[in-house]
């Protein structure tokens, strides 16, 4: 098995949530001191108090990385081009914060990029509920994928698929311009991002299906934009990498959140203008792709929570925690 020769980009604004994002950065650094994989912070450089936190909590590690830049709040984009600048590595791999730091999941993913072709990867991303979230200890990524399929949705509330944890070559990251840093705030950066590196490695075309933005129950049954970034990693699927997210709280009020507005119209206007193909997804065609490229003739009944989805709030009271 090849050593890792990989760098793990994440984004830190301690304008927001300051302690919950310092205990997950302390996950991060337990979980990857002194291991071959390089981590790199990129960090607003205020508040001042919260960035001599980190400086000490990473110091003692060589392979820990903090790199500041003054930026407005919750510019994300820009905080992932200051890291991605600082990259060394051949492979880099972008995971937010909240991921629940896996050095196995990591190793694997890995191991998938490199031996593939086209240098790159996209995996599903189970979001835990609050319960679920307690549970981490206990429960393996592959069990709490398990439970996932088994529609505990006291457990698991759903699953991001295309999600933002992508990992590439640092080369083609850097002949697309990394990440765009108009968008501020809640979403549609990583959307932008993953839009342009999927077709720059010839993985999808530019159409008008990219206008189309619908959330989705079940992954399987996206239409319009998710569905074209998630139709060539379908196989994703039916592997093993699957990362988990940490449960936080949304306050919808919060300045990051109420700027996914501004994003989507930011995200709408880049786009519109492209000289598309006629070529439209309906609510089957990624669910039939499914089936044909990467079922065949396996047995697909349970894949079943992959497009027919309950409502959680439906399945978690018959259900107790230990």
């Amino acid at each position: 098995m090849h050593t890792p020769d990989l760098s793990i980009v994440i984004p830190l604004d301690f304008h927001r949530r300051s302690w919950d994002l310092y205990r997950r950065v302390k996950g991060f650094v337990a979980a990857f001191a002194g291991q071959p994989v390089q981590l790199i912070f990129g960090c607003n450089a205020a508040p001042q108090f919260w960035v001599k936190c980190l400086q000490r909590l990473i110091a003692p590690h060589a392979n820990i990385q903090l790199c500041l830049v003054e930026a407005e709040a919750s510019s994300l984009a820009k905080l992932r081009n200051a890291a991605i600048a600082a990259v060394k590595t051949p492979y880099v791999l972008f995971l937010d914060v909240d991921i629940v730091p896996d050095q196995q999941l990591v190793n694997l993913a890995y191991q998938q990029v490199i031996h593939q072709p086209q240098q790159i990867g996209m995996f599903p991303c189970l979001y835990l509920s609050k319960s679920g979230s307690k549970l981490i200890s206990k429960y393996s990524a592959a069990e709490f994928k398990q439970h996932y399929y088994d529609f505990r949705r006291d457990l698991v509330l759903h699953l991001a698929f295309p999600s933002s944890i992508v990992l590439t070559d640092l080369a083609s990251v850097r002949e697309i311009g990394g990440f765009d840093e108009q968008f501020v705030g809640h979403g549609y950066e990583d959307f932008d991002f993953m839009l342009r590196l999927f077709q720059h490695k010839g993985l999808i075309e530019y159409s008008a299906d990219i206008l189309v933005d619908e959330p989705y129950l079940a992954p399987l049954m996206s239409v319009g934009l998710r569905a074209v970034l998630a139709k060539p990693f379908l196989d994703s699927l039916i592997q093993s990498v699957y990362f988990l997210h940490n449960f936080h709280k949304k306050d919808k009020e919060d300045y990051y959140y109420k700027k996914r507005a501004n994003n989507k119209d930011l995200f709408i206007n880049k786009y519109e203008n492209f000289k598309y193909e006629k070529l439209h997804f309906n609510k089957l065609t990624l669910l039939n792709c499914f089936f044909n490229e990467v079922i065949e003739e396996k047995n697909s009944p349970k894949y079943a929570v992959l497009w027919a989805e309950i409502k959680g709030y439906r399945l978690r009271e018959p259900y107790t925690i230990y």
